[in-house]
């Protein structure tokens, strides 16, 4: 059987390496978490709304109501 010593001994050797894992890997982390941070990430295209690719303006299909309408009223000006 076991010591009551070497048991305490080997509990406090259990914390000592989870400690010193837990230690390592916050580092590890931050540093990690760091080079992302300064390293810019290269855009290949441009991004519109919602996350989606940028498109070109188009033209409407449709001409705007007022436009539409001004062209009505002009028309009904030529007829008279």
């Amino acid at each position: 059987m076991l010591n009551d010593d070497e048991i305490t001994v080997n509990k406090w050797l259990l914390l000592l390496a989870l400690c010193t894992a837990l230690l390592l890997g916050f580092e590890l982390g931050k540093l990690i978490y760091i080079e992302e941070q300064v390293t810019q990430q290269k855009q290949a295209t441009n991004w519109g709304r919602n996350g989606g690719p940028a498109l070109a303006p188009i033209e409407p299909e449709a001409p705007p109501l007022y436009k539409v309408i001004l062209d009505l009223i002009n028309e009904e000006d030529h007829e008279e």
